[in-house]
């Protein structure tokens, strides 16, 4: 699994560090996962592993935020070149 790799937790610690060990949505600090706030797929095929975003497209919210919002919006996905 991806998710467990090394590169990952070491990203997932540095934004949840950097938004305080909160969820930007509601302020809890139990729970916590990384949110992709879009997904880039390139045309050659290649796709991002998950460590491999900008800080600025990853966010901190606690599991309940995470999944109600995957249910209610469609994570944004970016074709490049």
């Amino acid at each position: 699994n991806v998710l467990q790799k090394r590169e990952w937790k070491l990203k997932r610690q540095e934004i949840i560090r950097r938004d305080e060990g909160r969820c930007k949505n509601c302020g809890r600090k139990k729970n916590l996962q990384v949110h992709h706030r879009q997904y880039h797929f390139f045309k050659s095929g290649h796709i991002l592993k998950p460590w491999e975003y900008s800080a600025n497209l990853l966010v901190t919210l606690c599991r309940a935020c995470h999944e109600t919002g995957h249910k209610l919006y469609k994570i944004p996905t970016k074709i490049i070149d």
